[in-house]
């Protein structure tokens, strides 16, 4: 009976790290680029089932056995894209492919994400909503007497990351009189699209495995011995995925699937503590034994 207990409290604990992880899911089914994280079950070591004091009929080739119950062995990330969806926002990036974006965490370490809503900083850099620098390097054109006033929220990111602002065009001649001003009208309507001027690329980088990246909250990860290294690249290279500016990948949760895991869960558990209800009847039948 101890042996059915410790197996039933096994159970019992295993299925409820799976009810965990199932909240934690539907908890995040609306957060930007979250990856619903998977659970993976394994059997205990099994012990040998030998009594002493009881008969045994020949040689058994293997000896009887017990399992020793179930234990959660990881949770990882789906690799399963979620889909994309229009915010308009200049700064808003979506990742097409398995890229990932790096940023700067304020204790100066790096961490790998893929949530794209940035922001534009007072120092012309783009950061995440709680502040985590999005690692590109932004070169503020010359001063020169075309660009006086730079906006830098009129940045233009491209499908393979190459970052542009445009270039104001060269300022009209003061209106001395009534001709000039009909002249400056008739250039400002044959006016030509603004020039663009690249200030920086916006790396990606990859994983061999990224199922075996350490989440650490925030959307974050860090690479780990199951993810390998870093890979740097560029968007539209092989396996690193286009970018899509004004739009936001949603989270990736199916919520069918997680009701399915959330009854699952719950019958197991539910199956457990009758395994250990059972357990303990028979246990205190047995002390209550008379000869």
């Amino acid at each position: 009976m101890l042996k059915s207990i410790a197996n039933s409290t096994t159970g019992l604990r295993a299925h409820q790290q799976m009810l965990d992880v199932t909240a934690h899911n539907l908890a995040n089914v609306n957060t930007v680029a979250y990856k619903e994280r998977l659970v993976s079950f394994q059997e205990l070591l099994y012990r040998d089932l030998k009594e002493r004091r009881l008969p045994v009929a020949g040689h058994a080739v293997r000896p009887p056995s017990s399992g020793r119950g179930v234990a959660l062995t990881a949770t990882a990330a789906s690799s399963r894209a979620g889909s994309l969806h229009f915010t308009g926002r200049p700064f808003d990036l979506a990742l097409e492919g398995a890229g990932f974006f790096r940023v700067t965490r304020p204790d100066g370490s790096h961490a790998y994400t893929r949530c794209g809503n940035f922001f534009l900083d007072a120092e012309g850099g783009l950061v995440t909503a709680a502040g985590d620098k999005l690692g590109i390097t932004l070169d503020r054109p010359a001063k020169n007497d075309r660009d006086e006033n730079i906006d830098l929220s009129a940045l233009i990111i491209t499908p393979q990351g190459e970052i542009f602002i445009p270039v104001p065009p060269p300022q009209l001649e003061k209106e001395t009189d009534a001709r000039s001003a009909a002249e400056n009208k008739k250039k400002e309507e044959k006016e030509e699209p603004p020039a663009m001027e690249k200030v920086g690329e916006l790396p990606l980088y990859r994983f061999a495995n990224p199922q075996g990246l350490l989440p650490i909250g925030g959307n974050l990860f860090l690479p780990a011995d199951a993810s390998g290294q870093p890979r740097e690249g560029q968007a539209g290279e092989d396996g690193f995925g286009l970018l899509k500016r004004g739009f936001l990948e949603t989270s990736n949760v199916d919520l069918a699937g997680q009701m399915v895991n959330l009854m699952r869960g719950q019958r197991a558990f539910q199956a457990a503590a009758r395994s250990l209800t059972t357990a303990d009847e028979l246990w205190a039948q047995t002390l209550n034994l008379q000869v």
